[in-house]
């Protein structure tokens, strides 16, 4: 008898050892090494279920989300970028401005910002760290351009490319759907986001440049514009790792760069 309990208490401490193992190994695991970035088709009118993850541009933090976009909004809001209204008569910035504004206001993503917040809320992010989680989220889909006219492979320099989109930008939720994006494009996507969020972005572009980039009026150090009494940082979305206040070197020139849209009715954050 005193034989069997040593046995089972001896099989009570090897079982005690390995689910302390085990559970220390999930305390130590990254909270989504299972997450992959990709989407798959989920029924024939080609809605898709999205599955992403990224990182902070440092790597401290590694996230992960999922969405179901669905085509007959993306084509509902490309059929209201096609009729947007702009006059040829504005100058450079405020063209795109009026075109940016109208895009921010069709942009349907408030289902991505509900979602993004609820990992903040579940990491404990402070406000800092809920900007960089929306801009990393982007910079992480590789660049793409969107061309007014057809697409070149000598201009496209092996990038991915879509080709004969009316004024060469997607609207937000198409480029959420489609994950094809370049510069105004993103940016026009993290404006309309932060913005729901109650953040005070600004899109900024330049003609010398032929770029746009988003630009956020957070404490900072680095690159920054002046609006209203307030510094609005630059910060470059076209590829990861650009953090917040650093202009990339071949455009670089302040003077170069000009306000398109910014929301004066949002508080100082």
């Amino acid at each position: 008898m005193k034989g069997l309990i040593r046995f089972l208490t001896f099989i009570a401490l090897v079982y005690l050892i390995i689910t302390g193992v085990i559970s220390l190994i999930n305390e130590q695991a990254e909270p989504y090494a299972f997450c992959q970035d990709s989407f798959q088709v989920i029924n024939s009118m080609e809605d898709r279920l999205h599955e992403r993850s990224w990182d902070f541009a440092d790597y401290s933090k590694s996230f992960c989300t999922n969405y179901i976009s669905v085509e007959s909004v993306s084509l509902a809001t490309g059929k209201a970028r096609n009729e947007i209204l702009y006059d040829i008569d504005y100058s450079y910035e405020n063209f795109w401005g009026s075109v940016y504004d109208q895009l921010v206001r069709d942009s349907n993503v408030g289902f991505l910002v509900d979602s993004l917040k609820e990992i903040s809320k579940k990491e404990s992010l402070n406000r800092r760290e809920l900007a960089e989680l929306v801009v990393t989220f982007v910079q992480d889909i590789p660049y793409s351009y969107v061309r007014a006219e057809a697409c070149s492979e000598a201009e496209n320099k092996g990038k991915p490319c879509i080709g004969n989109i009316a004024l060469g930008i997607l609207s937000p939720y198409e480029f959420i759907h489609s994950l094809y994006g370049d510069c105004d494009t993103r940016a026009v996507l993290i404006f309309a986001m932060l913005d729901e969020m109650g953040f005070d972005p600004m899109i900024v572009v330049s003609n010398e440049y032929a770029h746009a980039m988003l630009a956020l009026n957070l404490p900072a150090s680095g690159d920054f514009i002046r609006h209203n009494g307030k510094k609005y940082y630059f910060w470059e979305t076209t590829g990861k790792g650009w953090p917040l206040g650093m202009l990339p070197p071949n455009s670089n020139n302040i003077n170069y760069w000009k306000i398109a849209l910014v929301n004066d009715e949002q508080p100082t954050i």
